[in-house]
C-alpha cells in the first residue's frame, strides 16, 4: 500500500474516531526531546505529582496503601521522593487487578496484556489517550531513523492460533502496512519463500523479535542471499536481548542502522538506540528507577532493577512498577543532540541467572557468549537442578563429532566441573506463546 494512504487515510483517520489523537501528540513529544535537561525534569516531576494525586483520589488500591503508609499525595513533589511508596510486583498487580483500575471510566478503556514469559500474564486497562501518547512516542523514535507513520513494515513476530484472533491481527497488519513473518516458522524453506514475500512488498524497515530476525539472517547467508538489495532505513529488535553475536551477524547482512528497542506491553517503548549508540529513555513519559536488592536507588554505573511509573496512564496507573528486567543508569551526555536521559545496555530478566553449586550465579548472557559458535544455528538451556544442565541444540551444517565435546568443555569452564552437562537436538528448539525464544529457564525458582 502506497504510504500516504495507509497514513492519512487509513491510520490517522481511524486513531482519531478511537480518540487516539496521534497527530496531535507527535509533534508536541518531537519537541519535548530537545528541550534543556532541566526543562525536561522540571516536566516530568510536575507529571509525576499530577499522576500520585489521580491515584490517591481515584484509585482504590492506592488510596487504601497511602493511608496504611501515612503517606500524603503531597509528599511525592519530584522522582526523588518515589521510594517513600513501596516498589510494585506484578504479583500485586495480578492480586489488585480491579482495584487498580478507575471505576469512573466505565467501558472507555482498552486492555492490553503481557506476554506471559515471567510465568503471569497480566492484563492493563489503558484510556485512548495513553496508547495514543505510546504511539507518539513510538513514532518519535523511528523519525530517528526517517521511518514515518505509512512506511511499509515486514513484521518477524508471533502469529495468533485460533482464526478470530488471527483475522484481528492481519486487519491490525493491513492498518498498518505491514507484512507479517511469523516467528513460529524460522526454517531455510520457509526463510526463502519470505524472502520472497519480503521483495515483493519492498517494506521501509524490519521490525520484530532479535532471534527470529537473527534466524532469518542466518538461512539468508546460507542461501547466499543479499538483503541490502532491500534498502531498508533501519532494522528496530525489541522484545529479546542483542547480544554481540546477533549484531555481528545483522552488521554482515544489512547497510542501514540495526537499532535496539527496550519496551514492554505496559509501558510501550521505554528506552530505543540513536544514531550514536546510546540507549535513550522516555523520560518524558515514564520515571524510571534502578534500585539494588534493597529498593534503594543505584549509582551511575552500577546494576539495577528497573522500576517504572508511568506518567501518562491514568485508567490503571503504575506507579513503582517492577518490570522484571535489570539495567545500568548513566549520567553521560549523549552527542546526537537529543537531551533524553540514557541507560546502559539492559541484561534481561533478574531470573536469568544459573546458580552455581558454590553459591555463585552466572549470568545466562555469559552463557549465550559461549554457546556463540559456527557449529550451533540456535540453542535454549534449562537448569533443571543446581548440579543439572540441559541444552537443546539445533546443529548448524558446521557441527562435527568433536562440537559437542568443546561445547561442553566451554560450560563447564564458567559452571565449574561439578554440574551434569545434558544436550538434546533438535530441528527447531520449540517458541514461547509469543513466538519469542528464550535462551534460558530456570526451574530452581518454580
Amino acid at each position: 500500500m502506497n504510504k500516504y494512504i495507509a497514513k492519512y487515510l487509513i491510520y490517522l483517520p481511524i486513531q482519531y474516531i478511537r480518540g487516539q489523537k496521534v497527530k496531535e501528540y507527535l509533534p508536541m513529544v518531537k519537541k519535548v526531546q530537545f528541550k534543556p535537561v532541566g526543562e525536561i525534569r522540571k516536566s516530568r516531576d510536575k507529571k509525576l505529582r499530577k499522576i500520585v494525586n489521580y491515584s490517591y483520589r481515584y484509585i482504590p488500591y492506592y488510596r487504601k496503601h497511602f493511608d496504611e503508609l501515612g503517606v500524603r499525595p503531597e509528599n511525592i513533589k519530584r522522582v526523588e521522593d518515589l521510594p517513600l511508596l513501596p516498589v510494585l510486583s506484578k504479583r500485586d498487580v495480578l492480586n489488585n487487578e480491579q482495584a487498580m483500575i478507575n471505576p469512573s471510566l466505565g467501558k472507555k478503556l482498552y486492555t492490553r496484556k503481557t506476554g506471559g514469559s515471567t510465568g503471569m500474564t497480566l492484563h492493563f486497562k489503558k484510556e485512548a489517550k495513553a496508547l495514543a501518547l505510546n504511539d507518539a512516542i513510538m513514532y518519535r523514535c523511528y523519525a530517528w531513523y526517517g521511518i514515518d507513520i505509512g512506511d511499509r513494515q515486514a513484521r518477524f513476530w508471533g502469529v495468533p492460533v485460533t482464526w478470530k484472533l488471527r483475522w484481528k491481527e492481519q486487519l491490525k497488519d493491513f492498518i498498518l502496512n505491514r507484512i507479517r513473518i511469523s516467528a513460529f516458522d524460522i526454517s531455510r524453506s520457509s526463510c526463502v519463500e519470505q524472502y520472497k514475500r519480503i521483495k515483493k512488498f519492498r517494506p521501509a524497515y524490519f521490525y520484530g523479535y532479535t532471534t527470529a530476525i537473527y534466524g532469518f539472517c542466518l538461512f539468508m547467508k546460507e542461501s547466499g542471499i543479499d538483503l541490502n538489495g532491500l534498502k531498508l532505513k533501519a532494522v528496530i529488535c525489541t522484545a529479546e536481548k542483542m547480544y554481540p553475536h546477533h549484531r555481528e551477524l545483522f552488521n554482515e547482512m544489512f547497510e542501514c542502522p540495526v537499532v535496539d528497542e527496550y519496551g514492554s506491553a505496559e509501558h510501550g517503548i521505554m528506552a530505543f538506540q540513536c544514531k550514536e549508540g546510546n540507549m535513550h529513555m522516555m523520560a518524558d513519559h515514564l520515571c524510571i528507577e534502578f534500585l539494588d536488592e534493597n529498593d534503594k536507588p543505584v549509582k551511575p554505573g552500577e546494576k539495577g532493577r528497573i522500576v517504572i511509573t508511568d506518567l501518562d496512564s491514568y485508567a490503571m496507573p503504575l506507579i513503582r512498577y517492577d518490570i522484571g528486567d535489570i539495567g545500568k543508569p548513566t549520567d553521560k551526555r549523549c552527542a546526537c543532540g537529543i537531551n533524553l536521559p540514557l541507560m546502559e545496555v539492559v541484561e534481561g530478566r533478574k531470573e536469568d541467572f544459573i546458580r552455581r553449586a558454590d553459591g555463585k550465579l552466572v549470568h545466562a548472557a555469559y552463557l549465550c557468549y559461549t554457546l556463540k559458535d559456527d557449529t550451533v544455528h540456535e540453542f535454549k538451556m534449562y537448569q533443571k537442578a543446581i548440579d543439572i544442565l540441559h541444552v537443546l541444540i539445533v546443529k548448524s551444517p558446521l557441527f562435527t563429532s568433536e562440537s559437542e565435546r568443546i561445547l561442553e568443555k566451554k560450560l563447564r569452564t564458567a559452571l565449574g566441573e561439578d554440574i551434569k552437562i545434558t544436550f538434546e537436538y533438535l530441528e527447531r528448539i520449540p517458541r514461547e506463546k509469543s513466538g519469542k525464544l528464550r535462551y534460558f529457564v530456570s526451574e530452581l525458582t518454580k
